[in-house]
């Protein structure tokens, strides 16, 4: 059989992005050190594993490997498992000569189904289709991703599950205990379970433990439980998950006995079945199918974590803690790694100021481990583990049970990370808690340094004045996940103080105006940010998730200005579009973003990388998600400190989204909202019913009007709503707030602030009578208003326009983000053309597709054409509006459309549109575009730039597939390979990638790129470095 290198190299994997289990141990195997084996073990593991920028896509295994026939499955099912358990790759491929099998990586009772087959005949196109995210469902059946148990086919559901189970019928057994002691037990138990599987505990050491019979049992009665946990305490110390009593050593858990009760044997039963361990061959969804063995560290904090907010709801509403996901843990770990300059990363010093469950400083432990690793050449022994826990990690927390559940993941990760982890005698921790992690609540501050003007300081927990001065400029990098929730009690006045402290000591020429600052942003997670920068050492770096209105909202202007002009941002994640994906985040549909900055003041010159990954809803299924290189949009610090639309902008529009809305707030525009106030008159809410108790406001005036629906289609009017739907008249004498009778006079024009796909209910509807509308709704009334007429003519066309809907994409802070509504500022700031600047020629144009509206007679070509004349914009301007409609709006079938393939009529236009724009600029001999035949990747489509005559020497199929592999990345959208007298370029068969902006942002960069491509082959030599364009 060819070596799994062989393999590897035919199927276009290269090994840069390959880490061989059987090669010599070395940084790069930190995270996967239960997967390499030893003499002593049996154990059926994988030969290597596939990675994407350092995180594993799939695991990879030889079919010899397996030592089977194709027909035992055992052994196959068995390692599924196995992978399972470590909750990070969603696929395990099965090499044989000639051929590639891969199966889903899920908690499955059973050998799922394969995901897919592939040979070497075909050149491994749907494998390759697979590693890019463009070609597998992750979840094959659809009755099974639909079913109410499809969440624990992933660890960290079943996981989540069981915990949850077993604390709840503990707590109804022996409900005098409190739910700390309830989770302090659980985790006693997985502790144990985790010692015994990773064979740092055998039956030689039982005696020592219990009196019991075999390891299974050591909760398997009351006294048997209370001397396990006797011994845990002595074995490591007492920080592990404290359950609260006397002191004394004779009667530690006296008051333990008496809780239990009657309820003992029950609370036994469910602890002793979290030891469990299932029969050889079965793959049972309980604790016995879990291989604590492999289920990495940071993954159990995070369930586990996630299980105690879950268990105590208030813990997480008083202290604003989310748990965090691993995988996006990982991004600012890596990312502040990255970014350090204060000292090299093996020395870095690491505080998480808000710890949780500890899973930031979990990772950063492991990330510790594998520098010191590649720093001196040799794998960290004990003695320098618990040095790194002791002297270079710090976490801090409001909350004594999140340290407790920190700690237990410390000593855990210790362990794991242990080459030697015995004898059992040499094993026992320095106490953590008051150490390393640090209860920072109003009981363990001190009174006396709270400020005069802030007497609910202490109260804030990390951003006390105390702590901010404590930890001042004691770490080289300062991470976490701080709270996002806006304080509603005494700390929100703490957070103003403390807020503008932070502001007032920048190390700027001027400062924002603090108290403006901090009334339009109340929630703590930007406070964190600016501690940090306190915290952290001159040219340490900073790391965080953070809530994404920071990025959007026009209000946090002001303060995201001062965070850019103070610390230099590397880089930005913006997670808006994958708010609603459950397994990217579960529990938590709020926008997101990861922010990654240096603590130093930028250059006024410097940039920084901004990128949106998008949702797919193929990969959305699987809980991941695309991070394509190439789509990093470099953003100007100039850009991001003068203009309060320009995240969104970019989110949305991209570079040259963020150019055109420059280009069309310039002279000859003026502010919707300020050209209607030129008149003296402005637009108005309606009315709002609110609840029955509250609605005391006379509403008298609007008795018998026809009441505006959302309905209607372009005029407020008897007979403007769909077939079928009757006309519905005000009969309210009363509501919350009716609203001055005058705003409901006609002539009325009413601007709707939810959007629709449908383009007949997204604009104006016009009225020439009195009609009542509700607060869904903005209306002006031109009533004495004869001027207004011309003004009115055009705001009804303009209303309707793709330029109109446009606009609220690239600068509403809510549509697109938060919801599918927008503010009525955001409708207010469109830059419409200055009414007085329109010719009569202009004029008379408006007039007439006013009258089309009217008419339900429109040509929305025409009427888009005309706006479009009217604000100056180009040909591709035009084309840049509606492909970002196309492929933006926030709506379901849009985002569906936008990731379906491409038909060849799409294409065609594509290639068109590249061979015009580069055709001027290059010898028409050497510029022929054409889209090849073979399909090297699955769900790719691949074209060439070349000379005509190269089409009479066709690229064989099988010698593109040797071309195309993924020099960085597995995610780009877009390959690039130089040859002689050819381009070959390969795209991601999604339609947003094909449209004719798209060609248009191709053909630039190949023109810039192209003369300066030095490194040229033969047209059917060896491989070029083949890169994400």
């Amino acid at each position: 059989m060819d070596s799994l290198r062989d393999c590897l190299e035919k199927a276009g994997v290269t090994a840069q992005s390959t880490v061989d289990f059987g090669a010599v141990a070395s940084p790069r195997h930190v995270r996967y050190l239960d997967l390499l084996g030893s003499r002593e073990s049996d154990e059926l593991l994988p030969d290597a594993v596939v990675e994407s920028g350092g995180v594993p896509l799939a695991y990879v295994v030889r079919r010899d490997t397996l030592g089977s026939s194709p027909a035992d499955t055992a052994a196959l099912a068995r390692l599924v498992r196995v992978l399972a358990c470590r909750a990070d790759a969603r696929y395990l491929a099965v090499f044989e000569p000639g051929q590639v099998v891969v199966y889903p990586i899920r908690m499955d009772a059973a050998l799922p189904a394969p995901a897919l087959s592939d040979t070497e005949a075909g050149q491994y196109a749907r494998f390759r289709g697979m590693l890019s995210g463009s070609a597998v469902d992750a979840s094959p059946n659809v009755s099974a991703r639909k079913s109410r148990k499809a969440e624990v086919q992933w660890l960290d559901g079943l996981l989540f599950q069981l915990l949850t189970d077993a604390a709840r019928a503990i707590h109804a057994a022996a409900p005098s205990l409190t739910v700390q002691q309830v989770l302090a037990l659980v985790g006693r138990a997985l502790f144990f379970r985790f010692l015994v599987d990773r064979r740092i505990v055998g039956e030689a050491d039982l005696g020592r433990i219990s009196r019991v019979d075999n390891l299974s049992l050591v909760f398997g009665n009351l006294d048997a439980l209370l001397q396990t946990c006797s011994w845990l305490d002595k074995t490591f110390n007492g920080d592990l998950l404290s359950l609260g009593g006397a002191h004394d050593d004779l009667d530690r858990y006296g008051d333990l006995r008496q809780l239990l009760g009657e309820g003992a044997d029950t609370v036994c039963w469910h602890l002793t079945n979290i030891q469990c361990k299932a029969v050889r061959g079965q793959l049972p969804l309980q604790w016995g199918g879990i291989y604590f063995k492999h289920v990495p560290v940071d993954v159990l904090s995070q369930v586990y974590e996630d299980f105690a907010h879950q268990f105590i709801p208030e813990l997480a509403r008083e202290t604003s803690i989310h748990f965090t996901p691993r995988k996006l843990a990982e991004i600012v770990v890596d990312g502040a790694f990255s970014a350090v300059r204060s000292s090299t990363p093996d020395r870095v010093r690491v505080l998480d100021p808000a710890v949780g469950g500890g899973v930031f400083l979990v990772l950063a432990f492991k990330r510790l481990i594998a520098e010191h690793w590649r720093a001196s050449g040799e794998r960290p022994d004990r003695k320098e583990i618990r040095r790194i826990l002791m002297l270079q990690l710090t976490g801090l927390d409001v909350n004594r049970d999140a340290l407790n559940v920190t700690a237990l993941s410390l000593y855990l990760c210790a362990l794991e990370l242990d080459p030697h982890p015995s004898p059992l005698s040499d094993l026992k921790f320095e106490k953590l808690i008051g150490s390393i992690l640090h209860p920072v609540d109003a009981a363990a501050l001190e009174s006396a340094t709270v400020p005069q003007d802030s007497p609910h300081d202490r109260l804030l927990g990390s951003l006390s004045n105390q702590v901010l001065a404590r930890h001042a400029s004691q770490y080289d990098i300062v991470i976490g996940n701080p709270p996002w929730n806006a304080f509603k009690d005494e700390r929100a006045g703490a957070l103003n103080c403390t807020l503008r402290d932070l502001l007032a000591k920048p190390k700027q020429r001027s400062s924002p105006p603090a108290a403006a600052v901090v009334a339009r942003y109340g929630s703590p997670d930007i406070a964190f940010v600016l501690a940090a920068s306190r915290w952290a050492k001159p040219a340490g770096a900073i790391g965080f998730a953070v809530h994404g209105r920071f990025f959007f909202q026009e209000d946090s202007f002001a303060l995201r200005r001062h965070v850019f002009e103070n610390l230099r941002v590397t880089g930005i994640m913006n997670f808006a579009a994958l708010r609603q994906d459950e397994k990217i985040w579960p529990k938590n549909d709020a926008q997101f973003a990861l922010m990654v900055a240096a603590n130093e003041r930028p250059d006024p010159l410097d940039s920084f990388y901004f990128i949106s990954p998008r949702h797919e809803p193929q990969l959305s299924q699987a809980g991941v998600f695309r991070i394509d290189p190439g789509a990093a949009i470099p953003v100007a610090l100039h850009d991001a400190c003068t203009d309060p639309h320009a995240f969104k902008a970019l989110y949305k529009g991209g570079r040259l989204g963020l150019d055109l809305l420059h280009r069309l707030h310039g002279d000859a525009t003026l502010p919707l909202g300020q050209q209607v106030a030129k008149h003296g008159v402005k637009f108005n809410s309606g009315y709002q019913t609110g609840k029955g108790h509250k609605r005391d406001d006379d509403a008298s005036h609007l008795l018998g009007l026809l009441d505006a629906q959302l309905d209607m289609a372009f005029v407020a009017a008897p007979g403007a709503r769909p077939q079928g739907e009757p006309d519905l008249y005000f009969e309210l004498p009363k509501v919350q707030w009716a609203r001055a009778p005058q705003i409901y006079r006609g002539p009325l024009l009413l601007l709707r602030e939810s959007p629709r796909a449908e383009r007949h209910l997204r604009g104006a509807l016009y009225s020439d009578t009195d009609v009542a509308y509700r607060e869904s709704f903005i209306g002006l009334s031109a009533q004495g208003k004869p001027e207004l007429a011309r003004l009115l003519d055009l705001i009804y066309v303009v209303s309707y326009s793709d330029l109109f809907l446009y606009h609220q994409l690239l600068t509403s802070p809510k549509f697109g983000v938060e919801r599918d509504s927008s503010l009525q500022k955001d409708l207010m700031a469109f830059p419409l053309i200055k009414e007085e600047v329109l010719t009569s020629e202009q004029t008379r144009k408006v007039r007439g597709v006013v009258v089309q509206l009217q008419q339900r007679q429109v040509n929305w070509h025409k009427l888009d054409e005309l706006v479009y004349d009217l604000h100056g914009l180009t040909t591709a301007d035009r084309q840049l509006v509606r492909d970002t409609l196309a492929t933006e709006l926030p709506f379901t079938d849009v985002s569906k459309q936008a990731s379906s393939r491409t038909d060849s009529v799409m294409r065609q236009q594509f290639i068109d549109t590249l061979a015009r724009l580069i055709g001027p600029f290059v010898d028409p001999a050497q510029a022929g575009v054409r889209e090849l035949p073979g399909r090297p990747i699955d769900g790719w489509v691949f074209i060439e730039i070349g000379a005509p005559e190269a089409r009479r020497h066709v690229l064989p199929d099988p010698d593109l597939a040797n071309l195309v592999s993924f020099a960085e990345s597995y995610w780009s959208t877009r390959v690039t390979v130089r040859l002689n007298d050819r381009t070959v370029l390969g795209l991601l068969d999604h339609q947003r990638y094909w449209t004719l902006t798209e060609a248009r942002s191709l053909a630039m960069d190949w023109l810039q790129s192209e003369p300066m491509a030095e490194v040229r082959v033969a047209p059917t030599g060896d491989q070029t470095r083949v890169s994400p364009a």
